[in-house]
């Protein structure tokens, strides 16, 4: 539009607008060729370049230093607007993470204090919050590292075998061998998940990335997020899973050091029951209690 309206003003037969500048000159003494500067103040940010078969006039000279200055300002107002859209689509992307981190938080302090059916309950609310398709969490027990779990995001709960496919050779493997999170932009080219074993079968994965769950120096297993459109991941989504990595390695240390403690206290009010304690058995029905209550409300949830 920009170029039409200088070619009109200047009765130009052929017009060009480059920016930037470029090393051409700006003062070419040529017949029927007009050259002149795009000026942001006193900064040229581009050239104007005009055509045609008659010779140029005194006032086309004037008139072109103009459309400089005009095209110019056009110029510095879009790029204006364009920053200023920019900002304003990353205030709301950040005030949607906001709200997604708060509903997830929430979520997290009322889940289960089963690891297993927290796993659960956390992975369904991790896609949308990084803009994903699909999440899995796969978790790895200190007392049995050989039985994996992997909960999916679609509520389902993978076979012992599909988890230790991916923990031995998929994305979840590399992530707990390096200790560090992980993009891989475009499945197509990336070497190393076309050196995986253990890619997904159901749906095609363009575009992945993995973050490790990890407390003290204990790993407690990977949390990957997949989707089918390519390029889609970049940093500031990768540092977000890893934020909700955090949280999720804490709800998982909380929720093991509550079932240890609640076999701890199992165990010793056996021993004082076997010693005589009469007591013993009201508070073991009560743990027990306490227990069919948190189960009631997993099975609630799932």
């Amino acid at each position: 539009m920009l170029r039409d309206l200088a070619a009109d003003w200047l009765h130009a037969e052929k017009l060009e607008i480059v920016v930037p500048a470029g090393t051409g000159s700006l003062h070419i003494q040529e017949p029927g060729l007009l050259c002149g500067p795009i000026m942001i103040g006193r900064r040229v940010i581009g050239r104007i370049e005009a055509r045609r078969s008659r010779p140029f006039s005194t006032d086309d000279h004037a008139l072109l230093g103009a459309l400089g200055q005009i095209l110019g300002a056009v110029l510095e107002q879009s790029t204006l607007q364009s920053q200023l859209d920019q900002h304003y689509h990353q205030s709301q992307a950040n005030a949607d993470t906001l709200d997604r981190l708060l509903i997830f938080g929430r979520r997290m302090v009322s889940a289960s204090s089963d690891p297993r059916h927290l796993a659960m309950d956390l992975v369904t609310q991790v896609p949308t919050m990084v803009t994903g398709e699909r999440a899995s969490l796969l978790l790895i027990s200190h007392d049995q590292p050989d039985t994996p779990i992997l909960a999916l995001s679609n509520g389902m709960q993978s076979s012992t075998e599909r988890a230790r496919e991916v923990r031995d050779n998929g994305l979840a493997g590399l992530v707990l061998n390096s200790r560090a999170p992980m993009i891989i932009d475009e499945t197509d080219t990336d070497h190393r998940w076309l050196a995986l074993k253990g890619r997904e079968n159901d749906v095609r994965t363009r575009c992945a990335m993995a973050v490790p769950l990890i407390w003290g120096e204990r790993l407690l297993g990977v949390l990957t997020v997949t989707t089918t459109q390519t390029h889609l991941f970049n940093t500031s989504q990768l540092n977000l899973l890893e934020l909700v990595a955090c949280h999720i390695s804490l709800a998982l240390h909380t929720a093991n050091t509550m079932v240890s403690n609640t076999l701890s206290d199992m165990r010793l009010l056996i021993a004082n029951a076997r010693a005589g304690d009469v007591t013993a058995l009201d508070r073991m029905e009560s743990l027990l209690g306490q227990i069919s209550v948190d189960q009631r409300s997993v099975s609630d949830r799932v």
